[in-house]
Parts: structure tokens; sequence; C-alpha cells
């Protein structure tokens, strides 16, 4: 059986546009989604780099705390009597 003539022939010309627009969305999913994976990577690894680096910075701070409150342990216990009370009256205003 023959095929019927389209009586509109500008209908396969869009089908085709579809088509092709399909598979331009298809590819463009895709390579956005390889993108997303190597940008994924770079921030982890500037995250990490990031929190080894404050991880070793904050482990100084807390050895130089420590030897400060052995050579003044009186200072210390006074400075966080008046921090543990400014903290109290704070907090007691709610």
């Amino acid at each position: 059986m023959p095929k019927a003539k389209n009586p509109y022939p500008e209908i396969n010309d869009i089908r085709e546009d579809l088509d092709s627009l399909k598979s331009n969305v298809v590819e463009l999913t895709k390579h956005i989604k390889s993108d997303g994976h190597q940008q994924t990577e770079e921030l982890k690894n500037a995250a990490l780099s990031r929190l080894i680096t404050l991880k070793s910075s904050g482990e100084k701070r807390v050895k130089d705390l420590e030897a400060h409150v052995k050579q003044k342990p009186a200072k210390s216990v006074a400075i966080a009597f008046a921090a543990g009370l400014a903290t109290s009256l704070l907090l007691s205003r709610r």
C-alpha cells in the first residue's frame, strides 16, 4: 500500500528538527553531568585541603592555650569564671 501523501510537507521538517533537538538535549545533559562530576571533585579536594589546614591550625592554638593555662593558672581560672558568668547573664535574660 503506497504511503499517503502528507498535505503539509513542513510537518516532516518539524519532526526532523524535534529529533535533532532531542539528540542535542541528550548530548548536552551528558556534558553537564560530566562537568558536574569534575567540579564536584575539585570542590571536594579544595575542601579537604582547607580542612587539613584548619585542623593543624586548631591543634596549634589548643597547644598554645594549654601552655598559657599552665603558665598562669589563676588568671586562666578567673577568665573562665568571667566568661561563664557573662554567658549565664546573657542566657538568663531570654
